[in-house]
């Protein structure tokens, strides 16, 4: 068992990589590529996707649209095999499976209400590729979940390469 020094070793300033081998690396780089393709389409079609955060009530839905774009962004970075401090990796990491998570549960209040009888699109991937909510955007995005999850459990407790 690690000790709280070797914990916040792990956690020091500098820019280091996990050490994993390149495999899991490639692993990890499918869901950061799925997170940069939401991101990507969401902010090119940013009035639409303020439109649908705004149309399933949310609450300030500009600000959730940038904060969802940011999170989804810094999510992928940290999930790709470039060297940052083990506090931003950690942060960025968090922030994925928060911005994953949200869409579980949007997704899910979707196919579950009325709502998604309303809309013809779940918001995921921005206007451009438009999915009518239901149980397979349910199944993708569980995936995504469990695969970020995974992810976090990947990079966690990885001792540093400088």
């Amino acid at each position: 068992m690690r000790s709280y020094r070797d914990y916040r070793s792990n956690w020091s300033g500098g820019e280091k990589t996990p050490g994993l081998s390149p495999a899991s690396w490639n692993v990890l780089a499918i869901p950061a590529a799925v997170l940069f393709v939401m991101a990507i389409l969401q902010a090119i079609g940013f009035g639409r996707f303020k439109d649908f955060l705004d149309n399933i009530k949310v609450g300030w839905p500009a600000l959730v649209a940038v904060v969802i774009i940011i999170a989804e962004i810094w999510g992928a970075l940290s999930l790709l095999r470039v060297p940052m401090s083990a506090m931003l990796r950690f942060i960025g990491v968090s922030l994925a499976v928060a911005v994953v998570s949200f869409w579980f549960v949007e997704t899910l209040f979707l196919v579950t209400s009325d709502t998604a009888r309303a809309l013809q699109n779940n918001g995921l991937f921005g206007k451009y590729l438009s999915q009518t909510p239901g149980w397979w955007t349910v199944i993708e995005v569980s995936i995504l979940l469990f695969w970020v999850v995974y992810a976090a459990e990947l990079l966690k407790w990885r001792p540093a390469r400088g």
